[in-house]
């Protein structure tokens, strides 16, 4: 695991977290995990995020994330990149912990 980037920013009312981390894979892929955290009156939320999956030959499996560059999708801005850029299907809100969840769902299937 390597840890890009991490901010914490304070405000009187808010804490921000931002953090950009990249993790090997036990099967030679790679993750990669930029969220946008803000703690406000003792609510969590991640108001954007990019999960990036890629297996070792650097191809895409899935990138989760909420750029609004998706209108027509149910459930705007979340969305999923399934194996390419163009295939793009309504996602949910996400963040770290759902991602780390369904990619070794995923590994513990094959």
């Amino acid at each position: 695991m390597r840890l890009i980037r991490h901010d914490v920013l304070e405000t009187d009312k808010e804490e921000i977290l931002i953090y950009r981390i990249r993790i090997n894979l036990s099967d030679g892929g790679l993750l990669e995990m930029r969220e946008r955290i803000v703690e406000s009156e003792g609510q969590r939320e991640s108001t954007t995020y990019s999960f990036h999956w890629q297996n070792r030959d650097g191809s895409l499996v899935k990138r989760w994330d909420n750029v609004p560059h998706h209108p027509e999708l149910d459930n705007f801005p979340y969305h999923v990149h399934i194996d390419d850029e163009a295939n793009v299907v309504s996602g949910k809100p996400a963040d770290a912990l759902d991602m780390l969840t369904e990619i070794d769902e995923c590994f513990r299937q094959h």
